[in-house]
């Protein structure tokens, strides 16, 4: 469905400025997912909060624990406030921390884990209700969407991690959105966020990979709240020969057509626009992990002599980890995942802790299992995957599963929400807590204040 929207100027950096500031009229169906995603993606933000990587982040970042005119926006899943561009780094950092977070396609990022931290970010500034900020959400996972169909895959094989990349842009136009900049600022605001991303492939696996979640928040937030001020940046920044679109693909292989249909399809309406995550692992897994749990239960216990994962040619550029030796690589390979899966019938938080990461049986049967190309699926962008187990006893059983849970044709129900929340939310609050948060989330589109919203994601300290 087209997005409410009056005529644009020609160039790609105003017209996404003009699309940014006017879009409006959003269906109900766009408004209803977008409150969905960013409930997925709190839970994630508080469950993250508990993980090692918030550590280091609460000992170098200025926090205070009393609301002030310099540090209004709390970090989610503790008792401190910090300024809004600090408060952007930790929430987004955390959001992505477990991978649990939605996904979308074609930009193979993670859009919430950077536009959900950039909102309550500045939720607090302007006093913005939540209506204001699913509106900023639908705008800023549109960014998300143009990029991608503009720059990608070549943006992605490049080694650019799109969620870096392409959520700084994002992340501005749902800043700019939440500050109520106006074209000219607005423009501004973009030139300057294009100038703050990156975010290399390289890290898969490690802390800095969440991290590029918060500095593609922060700098989002950055960038508009200076453009707001009047620094002043270049106003063609997307298009220009030394600008994003050319710089990141090499002056090749990018379409900047896209931006000439912002809004038309509504990326969080498309087919692969937006895609909840049932599994705390790479999006990748997720197929293969489906299969492999029909699959326990069809085997029922017995010994496994080989395992094959039939896969598409992209999964192999984020599936970089074979034999993981922490938890975070073991979310980057199909092996472990797929030997979890089988053995303990299975997979969510509890699957990657180091204790999981070096259980024996898994490792014994890790070598077993070889990841190929299905010729069938080469090109198919929606990591389809097909998984057969021979037993030792020569019997052979097989699934294919071509399409994620979570993807829009298979949205998730309020249950299975409810229930990812819940998991995510009980490392750091009571389950009356997280039941008062849930509700307020899924009133979230009104015009009313986000104040005790805020409120409600402060909770105890993590260990530091």
């Amino acid at each position: 469905m087209t997005a409410t929207v009056t005529a644009a100027p020609d160039s790609p950096t105003r017209r996404l400025a003009h699309f940014a500031v006017h879009a409006g009229g959003f269906p109900t169906l766009a408004r209803q997912r977008a409150v969905d995603a960013i409930t997925d993606c709190i839970g994630c933000m508080i469950a993250g909060s508990r993980e090692d990587l918030a550590a280091p982040l609460l000992r170098v970042l200025p926090t205070q624990c009393e609301r002030g005119t310099s540090a209004p926006a709390v970090l989610a899943g503790t008792a401190r406030y910090a300024a809004p561009v600090d408060a952007a780094l930790f929430n987004g950092t955390v959001a992505h921390a477990l991978d649990y977070d939605d996904t979308n396609h074609p930009a193979y990022a993670h859009p919430s884990a950077v536009l959900v931290p950039t909102l309550l970010a500045l939720a607090p500034v302007t006093g913005a209700a939540g209506a204001d900020l699913v509106t900023a959400y639908i705008l800023g996972l549109e960014v998300f969407g143009k990029l991608g169909h503009a720059l990608n895959t070549a943006h992605y094989n490049r080694g650019w991690h799109a969620t870096a990349t392409f959520g700084t842009l994002a992340a501005v136009v749902a800043a700019g959105r939440v500050l109520r900049l106006d074209e000219t600022r607005m423009t501004m605001a973009i030139g300057i966020a294009a100038s703050s991303a990156g975010g290399l492939r390289a890290n898969f696996g490690s802390m800095v990979k969440p991290l590029h979640a918060g500095q593609a928040a922060r700098n989002g937030v950055l960038a508009a709240l200076l453009a707001r001020e009047g620094f002043v940046a270049s106003d063609v920044a997307l298009e220009h020969k030394y600008g994003y679109c050319a710089v990141f693909n090499d002056g090749i292989g990018f379409d900047l057509a896209p931006f000439a249909s912002l809004g038309d399809p509504l990326e969080i309406l498309s087919e692969y626009g937006l895609a909840l995550k049932m599994y705390p692992s790479c999006g990748a897994t997720h197929p293969g992990i489906e299969a492999a749990l029909a699959l326990n239960r069809e085997i029922d216990g017995a010994p496994i002599r080989s395992v094959r994962a039939g896969v598409c040619s992209m999964a192999f550029a984020p599936l970089i980890h074979t034999m993981p030796s922490a938890p975070l690589q073991g979310k980057f390979s199909m092996q472990f995942c797929l030997a979890a899966a089988l053995l303990d019938g299975r997979i969510d938080l509890a699957s990657f802790t180091d204790e999981k990461i070096h259980d024996p049986r898994i490792r014994a049967l890790i070598p077993k299992i070889t990841m190929e190309l299905e010729e069938r699926f080469r090109d198919d962008s929606e990591f389809p995957t097909v998984v057969t187990v021979e037993t030792e006893a020569g019997a052979r059983h097989e699934r294919t599963v071509l399409l994620a849970s979570g993807k829009p044709a298979r949205w998730f129900t309020k249950e299975q929400l409810r229930g990812k929340f819940d998991d995510c939310a009980s490392r750091a609050m009571s389950p009356s807590s997280r039941a008062n948060l849930f509700a307020m989330l899924g009133a979230l589109d009104s015009d009313a204040p986000c104040d005790a919203l805020l409120r409600a994601l402060r909770v105890r300290d993590p260990e530091t």
